[in-house]
């Protein structure tokens, strides 16, 4: 099967179906469209039939700080490098954003942290970094 990467943000509908597709829950669409509007960098992959399998975006302040957001393939076209294919993209263009020292984070579903490793990504805690911490609000 043909997949064709295009850097673009996702529609709001693309946005939510493939969230969905991952299991995650669904967000409002004039949120989603504040989000996807401060959207630094990002990609959508789309098979032959145009429908959108996989995306990943970048947000952050756009010198200091980045993160690699919302990587999601839809779980049948998962093991076919569209993954890969996503950060590859989004790296390519963090080589050239910032400097030394910029920061770049993501936060993975659980059992993905080897195939981000293979990216250079590291698991906290070390001995250097505490735990990365979240909150969802409610």
């Amino acid at each position: 099967m043909a997949f064709k990467a295009t850097l673009r943000n996702p529609t709001i509908q693309e946005y939510n179906d493939l969230r969905h597709s991952a299991g995650w829950p669904l967000m409002r669409q004039d949120l989603v469209e504040i989000g996807l509007s401060n959207t630094i960098h990002a990609i959508v992959v789309q098979d032959e039939n145009h429908c959108a399998v996989g995306m990943g975006r970048i947000i952050g302040d756009g010198a200091i700080y980045f993160h690699i957001q919302d990587v999601i393939v839809r779980p049948e076209f998962q093991k076919q490098n569209i993954g890969k294919l996503i950060m590859d993209e989004l790296l390519k263009y963090l080589d050239d954003a910032g400097g030394p020292n910029t920061n770049i984070g993501l936060m993975c579903s659980k059992g993905r942290e080897e195939f981000y490793k293979g990216f250079g990504f590291i698991e906290r805690p070390t001995d250097k970094f505490g735990a990365g911490m979240i909150k969802i609000k409610s």
